[in-house]
C-alpha cells in the first residue's frame, strides 16, 4: 500500500479514467477487462469507492432513477489522475509475479513510460534469476524418485520461462510505442 492506498484502489481509479460509472458498472467493467488478472469482490468495489470521495480522489453524483433508488455515479479527479500516475510511475513493491505489473500495464497511457519499462526490465530479471535457480533444481532432481514433485518442476520452468518470453514482448513493444512516439 502506497499513500494509503491498496492496488485495488488504484485499480478503480483506472477504471474511473475510462468514464463516470456506478459501482455495479465498475464491476461490469472489471468484469470484462482487468478480471482476467486482477478481480476484486463487487462488494469491495462498492467500499472502495466513497473512500475515493472522501479522500478527494473521485467524485459522486447523485442519479435520480424512477422505481429504483438513486443511482451513485463516481468520476475520477485531477488528484485522483495524479495519484494514479504516482502509482504508476512507482516502483513495483512484488516483481516476483506478474499481477500488480499486469495492473500497472493495462494503466500505462497514464504511466511515465520509462518507469513503466524499469518494472518490466526489473521483472524479467527476477524471472532469469527464478530459471536459473528451477534449471539447477532440474539438473540434480532424480525424475523417478522425485517424479509428482518433477512435475510441478516443470510447471515453474514452462511459467517463468513464458515470463521472460512475455517480458522481451513487452520491452519490444514499448520501445517500438517510444519510437513511433518520437518520430
Amino acid at each position: 500500500m502506497r499513500n494509503g492506498l491498496s492496488d485495488t484502489e488504484y485499480a478503480v481509479l483506472g477504471l474511473l479514467t475510462l468514464g463516470e460509472r456506478s459501482g455495479y458498472e465498475l464491476d461490469k467493467l472489471t468484469q470484462r477487462s482487468i478480471g482476467y488478472f486482477w478481480r476484486p469482490a463487487k462488494s469491495k468495489i462498492y467500499a472502495i469507492l466513497p473512500r475515493l470521495v472522501e479522500r478527494g480522489l473521485a467524485t459522486v453524483t447523485s442519479v435520480v432513477q424512477e422505481r429504483r433508488p438513486d443511482k451513485q455515479l463516481y468520476a475520477i479527479t485531477s488528484a485522483g489522475e495524479d495519484a494514479l500516475r504516482a502509482w504508476l510511475d512507482s516502483a513495483e513493491t512484488d516483481l516476483t509475479e506478474s499481477r500488480g505489473l499486469l495492473l500497472k500495464l493495462f494503466f500505462g497511457g497514464y504511466a511515465d513510460s520509462a518507469a513503466l519499462r524499469d518494472q518490466v526490465i526489473e521483472r524479467r530479471r527476477l524471472a532469469a534469476q527464478k530459471l536459473a535457480e528451477l534449471e539447477e533444481i532440474e539438473r540434480t532432481i532424480d525424475r523417478g524418485e522425485d517424479f509428482f514433485p518433477y512435475l510441478t518442476l516443470v510447471h515453474g520452468l514452462e511459467v517463468t520461462r513464458a515470463t521472460i518470453a512475455w517480458t522481451d514482448e513487452v520491452l519490444k513493444l514499448l520501445d517500438r510505442k517510444q519510437a513511433r512516439a518520437r518520430a
